[in-house]
């Protein structure tokens, strides 16, 4: 036998408000239904005009469906086997069930009702690989010290139902000991395809590792459901897909996981819907494949990335409130397509990075993609602690400082595919992964980042949706950051920050934008407007923090028109000659960024 321990940490709470619309989906089908999932398989990417891949090819990998029975939390009360728990023994009426004192065994497929309390004891289903098995909990509590409290050994897919208008309580105790050749390590564990369904209440306390567990696929369609776990809440290997229900979710780990080794086209989450109220201190939601998110109301606080995918992160839909996080949405490729994000982040907003497992070195550097968790510097520091210039320090240079012949562009913002740098020491970019990119085309976002706020190491392209950064204060970083081409086509943008690493977008894009440095620091709270010749606002902004710099572009800007900029205690008269106008600017050579500005 083989012992393991480990105790449960607790995080701390940090509230962001912010009101905004939800939109779930549920389903309810006939018990009668049979089973009949679908997985797509993926097809070979194709690109779109603005370089980047189209999102629906990543989506492809991503088992999307859930069978008639998988929505269907009812049963056939008359027709089920009844067990009844008490204490430390059970009862039991029916065929496929064995008892040895306070352990249930469940042998062949059928529905089986469960009620009443276990102090100490499981309940193991080890059936033939064929059949189906339904657990329904009515008002269920069991508890198991040593092993899980549902230990499914063997079975084609079993369904955790929650009957309607009842409470059940799974829990555990610190210490583990393995019966078997598994590793048992959840307070429900699952070596094959796991349902939980219905509409009542179940609680998971795991006091060793984690909570709810599939060695295949997880999938969850209703019910209100409470973990707390000391490592993961939800984890499945093949993929976690969830339709509905409402989830409150505390760990010290990671709260939903999906991890394959074997086979990266697995690892995979989907969420079509739900209410989530997340808490972790580490990602709030992980694959190691790829993330779609279609629906879903979500309140996080992450210790490290809110949503991360190693591969994709695909936002369709939803409402997604971050309140904390080291970085918000992270990921390889990362699209969003629609819904309502806001995301409060200690570094960046929006990292689009090579995946840690396929550095070039090989070598995992312990966060994210390939990055290290550098320490956060101080105002007026870069990142890897170079202090800003003194010319710097004062923000930057004024609308009429254009750059004269001989000066350096930096790419965004500028002609000829490359632009400015806004004011501070070094230019020039760091290596481009054309693989990586960030790819805006609907929906609401709201970023609040204490690095950078949209940060690609490989492309950045806008066109659609609504778009408000209020960038990072250290000159280290910049409200918008890429290595590669940075195109708008269409959409509203509004980035702010500082001024230093500052960027704009690209001239090859078809929709006008602004790049403009301001000559002083403006503090928080100072409005941002911009107004046409004709004093008509086109745009307001409040950022959240001191700016020294501001990107916009808007489908109302036109070329060959003038417009007022008010930002705080600065204006300036703006006339768009070309598809990007910026004032920022450096002097003498190329140079090169500070370390770690693209992380």
């Amino acid at each position: 036998m083989v012992k393991r321990k480990l105790f449960r940490g607790k995080a701390a709470a940090l509230v962001l408000i912010m009101a905004l619309a939800s939109a779930t989906i549920s389903g309810c089908k006939s018990q009668t239904s049979t089973e009949n999932t679908v997985v797509t398989q993926s097809t070979q990417a194709d690109s779109g005009s603005d370089g980047t891949t189209d999102s629906s090819t990543a989506e492809a990998t991503v088992d999307k469906d859930f069978t008639d029975r998988d929505k269907d939390g009812s049963y056939d009360e008359s027709s089920a086997v009844k067990i009844n728990l008490n204490s430390d023994k059970a009862e039991a009426e029916g065929a496929g069930v064995s008892i040895s004192g306070s352990t249930v065994t469940l042998s062949k497929e059928g529905t089986y009702l469960v009620s009443g309390t276990l102090d100490n004891g499981q309940i193991i289903v080890d059936a033939a690989d064929t059949d189906k098995v339904q657990i329904v909990l009515a008002n269920a509590g069991i508890n198991c010290e040593t092993s899980a409290a549902i230990y499914v050994k063997s079975a084609d897919k079993v369904f955790v139902t929650l009957a309607d208008g009842t409470t059940n309580k799974l829990s555990g105790g610190t210490e583990y000991i393995d019966t078997d050749d598994n590793t048992v390590d959840g307070v429900i564990f699952s070596k094959d395809d796991l349902t939980v369904n219905g509409s009542g209440s179940l609680e998971v306390n795991a006091s060793y590792k984690h909570g709810i567990v599939s060695k295949d696929t997880l999938a969850v369609t209703g019910g209100n459901i409470s973990v707390n776990a000391v490592s993961q809440c939800l984890a499945g290997k093949d993929e976690v897909k969830i339709l509905d229900g409402t989830f409150l979710l505390t760990t010290s780990g990671k709260a939903v996981k999906s991890s394959n080794e074997d086979d990266t086209s697995l690892g995979n989450i989907y969420v079509a819907g739900g209410t989530f109220t997340v808490n972790s201190k580490d990602d709030s939601f992980h694959a190691s494949g790829t993330m779609v998110i279609d629906g879903g109301t979500f309140t996080v606080e992450s210790g490290d990335d809110a949503f991360h995918a190693d591969q994709d992160v695909v936002i369709n839909n939803g409402t997604i409130t971050v309140t904390s996080c080291y970085e918000g949405l992270e990921g390889y490729r990362v699209t969003v397509n629609g819904g309502e994000i806001s995301i409060q982040a200690s570094d960046d907003g929006i990292n689009a990075a090579q995946p840690k497992s396929s550095s070039a070195e090989g070598q995992d550097t312990g966060q994210g993609n390939g990055k290290e968790k550098p320490e956060m510097p101080r105002e007026g520091q870069r990142k890897g602690n170079s202090p800003r210039s003194e010319e710097n320090q004062s923000g930057a240079q004024s609308e009429e400082n254009l750059p004269q012949e001989g000066q350096q562009r930096r790419r965004g913002g500028g002609p000829g595919g490359k632009g400015v740098m806004g004011g501070g020491q070094m230019g020039g970019s760091m290596e481009n992964d054309t693989n990586a990119y960030i790819k805006i085309t609907g929906g609401t976002l709201y970023v609040d980042a204490g690095g950078d706020g949209l940060d690609s190491n490989g492309s950045l392209s806008v066109s659609g949706g609504m778009v408000y950064v209020t960038g990072p204060v250290s000159d280290g970083d910049g409200a918008i950051d890429y290595n590669g081409e940075g195109i708008i086509t269409g959409g509203t943008v509004i980035a702010v920050g500082s001024s230093g690493m500052a960027q704009g977008f690209d001239d090859s894009s078809t929709q006008c934008s602004v790049l403009h440095n301001l000559t002083a620091q403006q503090e928080a709270g100072a409005v941002i407007t911009l107004k046409d010749k004709e004093g008509n606002e086109l745009m307001s902004f409040t950022p959240e923090k001191k700016y020294s710099s501001v990107v916009i572009s808007s489908p109302k800007l036109q070329t060959g028109s003038t417009y007022t900029l008010t930002a705080g205690s600065e204006q300036a008269q703006l006339t768009l000659e070309s598809i990007v106008t910026s004032n920022a600017v450096r002097e003498g050579g190329r140079g090169s960024m500070p370390p770690g500005n693209n992380r």
